[in-house]
């Protein structure tokens, strides 16, 4: 989220940090993450002690946790879910709950769970997110489902969105201090950032011949910009990984 006054407490992409598998399930959205479970989910979810919640995405809770290793994950507003675990063989809801939703207490008390309802300054929150179209809404899937995704023969990779797997070297200029923002309206949005990964093998592959979206379409309008098109909604690619004379 950017552009508003919640900029700071929801903003979500510092979980981009870390390293992780990302499995898009049919139901859920999975990601594995061996080494930083806690990490990750605390760039995420609230604390029921935060001062209504305002530090969390909004509407994000917990449904079942075993503490340090597996959290299952449903976003209240739109009944989405979301696991993160730390191995790939997790538990599923149903093994956890047999003992009640938390299988230790820590997490009871360092996040929110699912019997919290939203508050008022949440309903703010997402009161301001514009409306997203359809198409919009695609093509971001398709990018956080294609998170740690790389070509097998090298040619490009999407590196979590903080590195580059392939080591290829940076422009003498690069500028550390990674920036992500995604705003917009409807069926048109900007995607701006200033890191890994370039638009070149953002754009390769969501376009690959076996794992691409089908009927998208991309176009560079310029050395920073570029076009992604779906279903006639466009996401503009604005990139400036260092300063350009």
């Amino acid at each position: 989220m950017a552009n508003t006054p919640f900029d700071a407490q929801h903003s979500a992409y510092a979980f981009l940090s870390y390293s992780m598998a990302v499995s898009p399930w049919f139901d859920a959205f999975v990601c594995v993450v061996p080494r930083a479970v806690e990490n990750v989910v605390g760039r995420l979810l609230a604390s029921p002690t935060d001062r209504d919640l305002q530090y969390g995405v909004p509407g994000l809770r917990v449904t079942a946790a075993v503490d340090f290793r597996t959290y299952h994950l449903v976003h209240l507003p739109t009944g989405a879910k979301m696991v993160i675990a730390s191995r790939a063989d997790f538990p599923p809801v149903s093994e956890i709950q047999r003992v009640g939703p938390y299988r230790e207490t820590w997490s009871a008390e360092h996040y929110v769970g699912a019997e919290n309802p939203l508050t008022e300054v949440e309903r703010e929150a997402l009161s301001r997110i514009p409306s997203m179209s359809s198409g919009i809404e695609r093509i971001l899937a398709a990018l956080v489902s294609r998170l740690d995704t790389r070509d097998p023969s090298g040619k490009w990779a999407m590196g979590m969105w903080w590195y580059d797997p392939l080591l290829r070297p940076r422009p003498a200029e690069y500028r550390r201090g990674r920036k992500i923002a995604l705003w917009g309206q409807g069926s048109t949005w900007d995607l701006r950032w200033n890191g890994w990964p370039s638009p070149e093998d953002l754009i390769a592959c969501l376009t690959a011949p076996v794992i691409g979206v089908p009927h998208l379409t991309a176009a560079q309008r310029s050395s920073s910009e570029w076009v992604i098109t779906l279903d006639g909604c466009h996401l503009t690619l604005r990139y400036a990984p260092y300063e350009r004379p």
